[in-house]
């Protein structure tokens, strides 16, 4: 027998894979981009990411803001926002509400700007907005305009604050993931006294003098 007939010269073909590709639609670059982060997105690696070419990437959005939009939105809608009700005071709830979106701007860096510029916030983001401002006046019997003022207000504060103080907390270990632990107590701690500051400064500017009562002040 040929010596390179026994031996084979031609090496068997890799098995075919069964079945479709996954299909490239808009939710499945969404989840991909939010697992990604928003600062770490950009095309390349969006399309490294999905095992796709960037020119696929382009029949579902018009390009890198595009994408990065309908991330940071995705990443809002996924947000849920406290609800309020009446055995819960004023002053208690809106500062659950502050921890919570500082929460949010602390697990999803880049998220930022599209919590504090109008230019940067869509409709749906925009509609879901509006829905909770008007729960809120409903249920704490404030006219919709003060509602949405102290709201607005404190999400703004909160928002950069937390964006502030956790700039860097972590990053150098995980630069492109989400931060998901809190730094030490003492940030937390004030940066709850800072909040809690920026609650009752707000009402009182709104007209809506509280006496949150003794847990609320340092001594």
């Amino acid at each position: 027998m040929d010596e390179k007939a026994s031996l084979g010269t031609d090496a068997p073909a890799p098995p075919r894979r069964r079945g479709r590709p996954p299909t490239l639609d808009r939710a499945r670059i969404i989840t991909a981009g939010v697992e990604m982060t928003l600062p770490a997105v950009t095309f390349a690696g969006m399309a490294k990411q999905l095992g796709v070419t960037q020119a696929a990437l382009y029949k579902h959005v018009d390009g890198l803001g595009e994408l990065r939009t309908l991330i940071a939105e995705q990443i809002f809608l996924d947000w849920s926002i406290p609800d309020p009700h009446a055995a819960l005071p004023i002053h208690e709830y809106l500062l659950d509400f502050a921890l919570s979106i500082r929460l949010l701007a602390h697990h999803h860096p880049g998220i930022t700007p599209f919590l504090t510029r109008r230019t940067d916030t869509t409709a749906t983001m925009v509609a879901k907005i509006g829905a909770h401002h008007h729960r809120v006046a409903a249920v704490y019997g404030l006219d919709p305009a003060t509602a949405r003022t102290l709201l607005s207000g404190i999400a703004f504060a909160a928002v950069a604050l937390a964006d502030t103080v956790y700039a860097s907390y972590g990053q150098e270990k995980r630069p492109s993931s989400a931060r998901a632990d809190l730094p030490d107590d003492d940030i937390e701690t004030e940066l709850r006294w800072t909040v809690k500051a920026l609650v009752v400064g707000s009402l009182h500017v709104a007209g809506l003098d509280v006496d949150p009562g003794p847990r609320w002040r340092r001594t």
